[in-house]
């Protein structure tokens, strides 16, 4: 056999298609096997398919007779098809994934699909493939019913083919969620009760805000799109004006909508099928560093399509009360830190040669509360700043000066007490609590934190028997007093004496700094935390070290055994 030339041209590296094709998931693989034999799948189709072609069959039929307009039949059965579309993709999907971990370990081949060598992504991709499979075949069956709206008229077919587009994206947020859920579950049951329930608890909010709620604003903005219809966001696409708008409402804010959740979704399903060894916190970082900015600039988008200053004011506040929101999941979220790499994720990074960004992307928990800490507060301000400078450049009313200052003093409180909270949920997870312990707490202290000070307040206001307002800056420590000091910024009666601003900002400078301190403290005794059990660690191995050494024969009792067979050949 002869040896390739060392000038021969090497063999084009296959391409991420071909490389698909010809080698497949092999969890994926093995799922579509143990689907194919099931033989209820077809006529679970065949009855879905049937029951909403009669359906949307009875709608038509009753609308006609009634003198209706085919165009108006045509918008009714889109919306009724997509509705019910969307409801059977957010209620199966969910189902379907949480089939997928779950039962792997509750039937006990968990263990053997681990001994396969296969990564904790190879094991999510596989079984997120396996569920979206699924979930796409009941999708393109419906499509025949689905098209009856365009033969009706008053939808176009660019309408339906975007339609079932988004229904594809929603199908595939759905399957994730579902096996995100399914991969904290070791019980199938227990995976398939929770994951229905957060399903019938989130996807008809979801509908109603996005879809019912947010027409309103798409008709204000643009006339041809129907207002109180729940699937608009076709229609925006075909009916919408070009424009600055257009671009932000219909392709970044849907675009970011769709892949922030997803890559979370997609990070956390490999976290918790990672080992407690393994590095289970560089993807969740890495998400939180690039979507975060991303999120902010999306909270501050609403403020830059309003029309008139109070308006902006509004959607300002309101962006900054979402995007707190946000940074206290996220300071929830990584409450389940370790206090430090371990030791396996030391090697790996050794072996590698790891850089300084991936160790401080890896896991350890003074690092970690140090990125939120900083990137939250910085976003913060970088809402506030923004929605304050839009609000001096096209801000024409005589209260421009007053809506600046509410921006500014509510984005003081939330940075400051987000500081806190990120703090506090640090320093009780360094305290070697389990990470839903840790968040149980930072939730009970959060709460008393938040409605005490306001029962204190009510309490000295009765028995005060002072009717006045001055009576409610004792809420000062509570995060909502910063709506009270936007109402009484707002306020056009004569004001009292007591400084509410000034008690206001000093809370919120009061809560970063506090924050800050237990940041430090957490940080400390996790260096400590990490020292002791190196230092445990290295004891350990030295004793063993000091055992082998013990039980190895020491050279002056080797000598005579080796010089025995010499005297004897002697003799």
């Amino acid at each position: 056999m002869t040896s390739p030339s060392p000038t021969a041209p090497l063999p084009p590296t296959p391409g991420l298609v071909e490389r698909f094709l010809r080698d497949p998931n092999a969890i994926w693989m093995r799922e579509m096997r143990q689907s194919a034999r099931l033989a209820r799948t077809p006529w679970v189709l065949f009855a879905l398919t049937l029951t909403l072609g009669l359906l949307m069959c009875s709608i038509g039929g009753l609308a006609a007779a009634s003198d209706t307009t085919p165009a108006t039949i045509g918008g009714a059965l889109f919306q009724v098809f997509f509705s019910i579309a969307y409801l059977v993709v957010v209620l199966v999907g969910p189902a379907v994934a949480a089939n997928g971990v779950a039962s792997e370990r509750e039937g006990r081949t968990w263990e053997a699909v681990l001994l396969t060598g296969l990564r904790p992504q190879d094991v999510a991709r596989g079984k997120f493939l396996a569920a979206y499979t699924t979930i796409a075949l009941y999708i393109v069956v419906l499509a025949p019913v689905g098209a009856l709206s365009f033969l009706f008229g008053g939808v176009t077919a660019t309408e339906v083919v975007v339609a079932f587009v988004f229904l594809f994206l929603v199908a595939g947020l759905s399957v994730a969620f579902g096996l995100a859920v399914s991969s904290l579950m070791s019980s199938l049951r227990g995976a398939i009760v929770v994951t229905l329930m957060l399903a019938i608890l989130i996807g008809p909010v979801l509908y109603f805000v996005f879809g019912f709620g947010a027409s309103f604003g798409i008709h204000k903005l643009w006339n041809e799109v129907p207002e109180a219809f729940p699937i608009w966001l076709p229609l925006a696409y075909s009916r919408g004006t070009l424009g600055l708008e257009y671009v932000l409402l219909l392709l970044a804010v849907p675009l970011l909508v769709i892949a922030t959740p997803a890559w979370f979704l997609y990070e956390a399903t490999i976290a918790n099928l990672s080992g407690e060894a393994d590095d289970r916190s560089t993807g969740l970082k890495r998400w939180f560093f690039f979507c975060t900015p991303l999120i902010a600039i999306a909270c501050a988008v609403p403020s830059a399509v309003a029309d008139d200053d109070e308006a902006r004011m509004v959607l300002s506040i309101m962006g900054l009360s979402a995007f707190a929101l946000y940074l206290a999941f996220c300071a929830f979220l990584f409450a389940g830190e370790p206090p430090g790499p371990s030791r396996r994720v030391r090697v790996h990074w050794q072996r590698e040669r790891a850089g300084l960004m991936k160790r401080f992307f890896g896991p350890g928990l003074p690092k970690t509360g140090m990125l939120v800490a900083a990137l939250g507060f910085a976003c913060v301000w970088l809402i506030a700043f923004g929605d304050m400078g839009l609000i001096e450049l096209f801000g024409s009313s005589s209260k421009q000066a007053k809506y600046i200052e509410e921006v500014f003093f509510f984005a003081l409180y939330t940075a400051g007490f987000f500081l806190f909270v990120t703090g506090l949920t640090a320093w009780l997870r360094s305290r070697k609590q389990t990470p839903w312990i840790a968040r149980l707490i930072a939730a009970a202290l959060l709460f008393l934190v938040s409605a005490g000070p306001w029962v204190v307040a009510a309490i000295g206001g009765v028995l005060a028997q002072h009717h006045g307002d001055d009576w409610l800056v004792i809420g000062a420590p509570s995060p909502f007093y910063a709506l009270y000091m936007m109402s009484w910024l707002d306020s056009s009666y004569t004001r009292s004496d007591v400084p509410v601003i000034e008690i206001g900002a000093a809370c919120s400078l009061l809560w970063g700094m506090f924050g800050i301190a237990l940041l430090g403290a957490a940080a400390q005794r996790c260096h400590r935390t990490v020292r002791d059990h190196d230092a445990a660690v290295a004891a350990a191995e030295a004793a063993l070290r000091a055992e082998d050494a013990a039980g190895e024969p020491t050279p002056t009792e080797a000598a005579p055994v080796e010089a025995a067979p010499t005297a004897v050949a002697a003799g």
